[in-house]
């Protein structure tokens, strides 16, 4: 992978996790003791109601099971990160997404945003912040 500038490295990220190829944004951009949380970390309220918050998710085992769980669950009608910042060793996003649950029909419709810790151009973790509220919402049929 070319040398990237920080915000290039999340982009691509993204770009990659998006367009379902996981394993190609976790090894060349993720650090292999990356750590990622969804929502607030130690909150077990947070994760009967989205599994897959609420909790650390470490190294490549814990991020393929969050987007196992994400996308398994969720199909993305709309992903967009509208808003990058480059604050050296963090990269902060801001953006909106809509996902419609797959079993329920339901959208989760959502402004959003995510710290990115960086370490040797590579990705070390970080938190994605998300109405909740909505998503687990989402996931609940009548």
């Amino acid at each position: 992978m070319p040398d990237l500038s920080p915000t290039e490295t999340v982009a691509r990220f993204f770009e990659l996790q998006y367009a379902g190829d996981f394993d190609t944004a976790f090894r060349e951009l993720a650090t292999e003791d990356f750590t990622w949380v969804v929502g607030s970390r130690d909150n077990d309220e947070l994760r009967t109601g989205i599994p897959w918050a609420g909790h650390r998710h470490d190294g490549k085992a814990g991020y393929m099971e969050l987007t196992g769980q994400l996308f398994g669950e969720f199909e993305v009608i709309d992903f967009r990160p509208d808003w990058f910042h480059d604050a050296g060793d963090r990269v902060l996003v801001e953006g909106h997404f809509r996902f419609k649950h797959r079993e329920t029909g339901y959208v989760a419709d959502s402004d959003w945003m995510a710290r990115f810790d960086m370490r040797d151009g590579r990705i070390a973790g970080g938190q994605f912040y998300e109405n909740t509220f909505a998503v687990a919402a989402a996931r609940v049929s009548d």
